[in-house]
């Protein structure tokens, strides 16, 4: 059986970053694993949310339940408290993700893949998308995994077979929609570089060329499931973004596509794929 495990800081990353490609996988029998690094209590809430601040750990969870549950893949968790964004407060808290010992937080998600032994592991890149401290995190501790979980050698106590998986990408976004959407923000009078609810994300700053992709997942009507999970978290405004304001159609055909570079095997010149599964062995 071909075997998909993501490692994602957030909940909701699994569904506004690359829902497509999961609920995708998933409808057409791959066994899809979602790891959620982060209990997301750091993250801010919409409007209408205020009240949920106290609870907003236990809010999250169920909103991730019904997200991973409409794109039909096996949740885990690993609980490690959300750190916040940049220079946010909660960075220097003792519990968050970001100050996890580096051992410790490898060692799990080598458990993870010693025992699911997908053929295939999804991250964030090394800017996080958008250099969110906790996205950053997670692919800190997920590349020396995917190496270390087919060591026999390293972490020998955990008791499992060393397995090795075979590729290894990080969800990217491509430039040349961040540079539409800067000039449509433009357009409104807004102004790029303060994005988001906090007003703290550069969007000059984001994406990766077109040279830097490798494999390209077209959602097709898996578009549509990854809009439903999406909405799973209203506390976070149910996905959409700035791209919310556009008419369903347009949103379709701009968003219907989801971008990732490769991390292993190091990819040659050209290589391009419309399957994350291509070339591999099951």
């Amino acid at each position: 059986m071909k075997r998909l495990l993501a490692i994602l800081a957030h909940p909701d990353d699994e569904s506004f970053a690359i829902g497509g490609t999961l609920a995708r996988y998933a409808a057409e029998g791959v066994d899809v694993h979602v790891a959620i690094a982060t209990d997301g209590v750091a993250g801010s809430v919409v409007e209408g949310f205020e009240g949920s601040l106290q609870q907003l750990v236990a809010v999250r969870m169920k909103e991730l339940e019904e997200a991973t549950a409409i794109l039909g893949v096996t949740l885990h968790r690993f609980c490690y408290r959300d750190s916040g964004y940049i220079g946010d407060p909660a960075n220097n808290h003792p519990d968050a993700f970001i100050q996890a010992d580096q051992h410790e937080a490898v060692g799990r998600v080598v458990k993870l893949i010693r025992e699911i032994r997908p053929q295939v592991i999804i991250t964030h890149d090394e800017t996080g998308g958008y250099f969110h401290p906790d996205h950053i995190q997670c692919w800190k501790i997920t590349v020396p995994a995917f190496h270390a979980a087919g060591d026999p050698a390293q972490y020998p106590e955990l008791g499992l077979e060393a397995y090795q998986p075979q590729r290894l990408f990080y969800n990217v976004i491509p430039n040349g929609w961040v540079k539409a959407m800067t000039f449509f923000m433009r357009l409104r009078g807004q102004d790029p570089t303060k994005v988001g609810r906090n007003k703290d994300i550069d969007m000059t700053r984001i994406g990766v060329s077109p040279e830097q992709i490798q494999a390209t997942i077209t959602l097709g009507d898996y578009w549509d499931t990854k809009r439903e999970a999406g909405a799973r978290h209203p506390s976070q405004g149910g996905g959409g973004g700035f791209a919310r304001f556009l008419p369903i159609w347009l949103q379709k055909r701009a968003f219907g596509k989801e971008s990732f570079m490769m991390g292993f095997p190091i990819p040659q010149n050209g290589d391009r794929a419309d399957d994350l599964f291509n070339g591999v062995e099951v």
